[in-house]
């Protein structure tokens, strides 16, 4: 299936929410996609832009096809522009709150499919979120855009909160080497797990200092790795195994 892209209105967006709710509250009824050509819900753009109802195998997949579908649109009024964000997840329904083995639908917060401005949630819209890391970091987005498209996982949620780091292309490229595995297309065992040396959360706490005393933002990622102290030893060891990946990856 195939449509072309609209922006949903306030009745459509109220609409919306209001069908979210209803799952929220337990009742069983399919996603209202009438509103995605009702003229009294949406409206249409000045471009004719095609989209596809796909099923993404990742987020990663997601975000580079909603980059090539938007690249018309100016990407400043693209991104805060909560109809067009909305249109799309409702497009997406399947994809952003499939049907459980239950044979139910169990949406999240609203944040998630109706994108709310506050930078405290901007980037967990399931949509935006993986767009704009597309946009930002490419390929080196992978380690921010592994599983399925409903599910937003530990490192999104950690690297995204924080923007300095989020909008940082060495530093989200340095995470990749360390801690994303492309034979799996996961990251690595462990790499999550809380207060051990050289995980995640120990990245951003050495990250984040190192940030007072060197220019992050002029670096690649492997300029960042050299910079992590011996606790990441074993995470630099492992991604040697990684070379040929990462120098296509990184285009080093």
């Amino acid at each position: 299936m195939s449509s072309t892209l609209r922006i949903l209105n306030d009745r459509g967006i109220a609409l919306y929410r209001d069908y979210l709710d209803a799952l929220r509250g337990g009742r069983e009824c399919e996603p209202p996609l009438e509103l995605l050509t009702d003229p009294w819900c949406s409206a249409r753009l000045p471009l004719e832009i095609p989209v596809e109802a796909r099923d993404f195998p990742n987020k990663l997949a997601l975000g580079k096809y909603l980059n090539e579908a938007l690249r018309l649109l100016p990407h400043a009024q693209v991104e805060r522009q909560v109809g067009l964000w909305s249109w799309l997840t409702l497009f997406y329904s399947d994809q952003v709150c499939p049907v459980s083995r239950y044979g139910r639908r169990a949406p999240g917060p609203h944040y998630r499919y109706i994108l709310d401005l506050d930078f405290r949630r901007f980037n967990r819209h399931l949509l935006l979120g993986p767009y704009y890391a597309c946009k930002l970091h490419g390929e080196s987005a992978a380690l921010l855009l592994y599983g399925p498209v409903h599910q937003t996982n530990q490192f999104f949620i950690e690297l995204t909160s924080r923007q300095a780091l989020f909008t940082n292309r060495g530093v989200i490229e340095a995470a990749a080497i360390l801690y994303y595995d492309p034979k799996t297309g996961r990251a690595k065992r462990g790499a999550g797990t809380n207060d051990k040396p050289g995980t995640l959360r120990r990245f951003i706490d050495v990250v984040q200092q190192l940030d007072l005393t060197h220019d992050l933002f002029s670096m690649r990622g492997g300029d960042v790795v050299a910079l992590l102290p011996g606790e990441f030893d074993p995470w630099k060891e492992r991604a040697k195994a990684q070379k040929s990946f990462l120098r296509k990856l990184f285009k080093k």
